[in-house]
This record gives structure tokens, sequence and C-alpha cells, in this order.
């Protein structure tokens, strides 16, 4: 009997958890440092430009991860 391979395959979605997040990370760092940048224009505090940049890093970072989960989730 002659075995027959089908042409029209199921896709699989490939998840790749770690490249995703890393991209996340990534891209709040990035608009960490231009908030940083920004805000040293305006020749304030090292205090005030850290606190800035961190606290874009954070709201980017978590807006990320609950993109990331609700993709996950409705995949």
């Amino acid at each position: 009997m002659e075995e027959r391979v089908s042409t029209h395959s199921t896709h699989q979605a490939c998840h790749h958890p770690a490249r995703d997040i890393t991209i996340v990370a990534l891209v709040s760092g990035v608009v960490s440092l231009g908030t940083a940048v920004t805000t040293m224009v305006f020749d304030v505090s090292p205090l005030a430009t850290l606190t800035s940049s961190g606290g874009a890093f954070i709201a980017v970072l978590s807006a990320g991860m609950n993109v990331l989960t609700h993709v996950k989730r409705n995949a």
C-alpha cells in the first residue's frame, strides 16, 4: 500500500515567550532613555530624570506585558 502525505497540513503557531518578553523589555528601555533625554533637556535634577524615566519604563513594561497576556490568552 502506498503511504500518502498530505500537502494541506494545519498551521501550528510558533510561540516564543522569551523573545516576546525581550522585545517588550527593549521597547521599554528605549522609551525610558528617550524620556530621560527629554527630561535632561529641561535642566532638571538627576532625581527627577530618574523618576520620570523609571516611571516611563514601568508604564510601558506593564502595558506591554498586559498586551502579551491578552494576545496569548486569545490565540
